[in-house]
């Protein structure tokens, strides 16, 4: 009886570790790294020199319909950097991706 209860405990400490790690890490946009590429400096047009669907690092097709970078994702510390008056939408971005835009069912704007 005491090892069932003690497999039980274990189980459910397990599981309870899981559900907490993967709750932290749920729908959050990754961090930027540190380095001078992903300064929040830079124009939006610049992240989409490699995240644009063909770049060396495409965004994935379930990436929200919005291309203001630094609303979203943190700096390597977990700040935001918000621009007032950031596009939603820049050339290249989610607008020309037919990835992203076939969300819409063909309307052509942002929902």
């Amino acid at each position: 009886m005491l090892r069932s209860k003690r497999l039980a405990l274990y189980v459910l400490t397990v599981t309870a570790v899981a559900v907490v790690g993967l709750w932290t890490t749920a729908a959050k946009p990754p961090r930027l790294p540190a380095d001078r590429d992903h300064g929040f400096e830079q124009a939006e047009t610049r992240c989409l020199q490699c995240h644009v669907h063909t770049g060396a690092h495409p965004r994935p097709t379930d990436h929200p319909l919005r291309d203001d970078c630094f609303s979203c994702h943190r700096d390597a510390h977990g700040g935001l950097h918000p621009r007032p008056g950031a596009p939603l939408s820049v050339p290249g971005g989610w607008q020309d991706d037919p990835r992203l835009a076939g969300k819409l069912g063909g309307r052509g704007k942002r929902p």
